[in-house]
C-alpha cells in the first residue's frame, strides 16, 4: 500500500487590523488634506457624495456642448467657496460684504479646521490670521468683494494662512524644495 501524503500545516495568516477613519475636521486625514468640504454656515462637513450637489457640479444636457453634457451656469448666488489647505468652504457671502466680514464667517464656521499639527506657522488663530485671494489678488479688509469685481456666488477663490504669505518663502512642505 503507497503512504498518503499528509498535508502540510499552513503558516498562520496575519489578521489584517482595522484602519482608523478619517474623521470630519481631522487635519490629519479629513477636511483639511483635500477629502471633502466644509458648510461654514451649519460648522459640518459636506459628505462627499453630497458635494457635486451641493457646489452645483452635476452636468446635465441643459447647456450641452457637441452633445455631451456640462455643468450649467451656478444658481445658488448666496454662497461661496473659498479654497484653504486642501479643501473647500462654503460659506453665505455676497459681493457687498467687506472682506473683513468674509473672513469672520470662515473662521466662525471652522475654517481653523485646516491647521495642520506641528506645522511650521502659528496656524489660523482667529480670522485676523487669515488672507483671502481672487484672481491671485490679496484683499483688503476693509474693501468690499464688489472692489475686485467678485461675483455673486463664486467658488474659487483662496483663503490662506497669513503667515505663509508673509514669510516670503515657499512653504517648508512645498515641492518647491524637492
Amino acid at each position: 500500500m503507497a503512504p498518503t501524503a499528509q498535508p502540510q500545516p499552513q503558516p498562520p495568516q496575519p489578521q489584517q487590523q482595522p484602519q482608523p477613519q478619517p474623521q470630519g475636521g481631522d487635519a490629519v486625514g479629513g477636511v483639511g488634506l483635500g477629502k471633502g468640504a466644509w458648510d461654514c454656515d451649519a460648522n459640518c462637513e459636506i459628505p462627499p457624495e453630497k458635494e457635486a450637489e451641493v457646489f452645483e457640479e452635476i452636468p446635465t444636457m441643459e447647456h450641452s456642448f457637441e452633445g455631451i453634457a456640462t455643468v450649467p451656469p451656478h444658481r445658488d448666488l448666496d454662497h461661496m467657496a473659498f479654497f484653504c489647505g486642501g479643501c473647500r468652504y462654503r460659506v453665505t457671502a455676497y459681493p457687498d460684504w467687506t472682506v473683513e466680514k468674509v473672513k469672520r464667517a470662515l473662521f466662525a464656521g471652522g475654517i481653523a479646521r485646516s491647521n495642520r499639527p506641528g506645522g511650521h506657522t502659528p496656524s489660523i488663530r482667529g480670522w485676523e490670521d487669515l488672507e483671502l485671494l481672487y484672481a491671485m489678488e490679496r484683499m483688503e479688509d476693509a474693501k468690499t468683494l464688489a472692489d475686485y469685481d467678485v461675483p455673486p456666488g463664486c467658488k474659487v477663490m483662496l483663503a490662506l494662512e497669513r503667515a505663509l504669505l508673509d514669510s516670503g518663502r515657499p512653504h517648508p512642505d512645498s515641492a518647491f524644495w524637492n
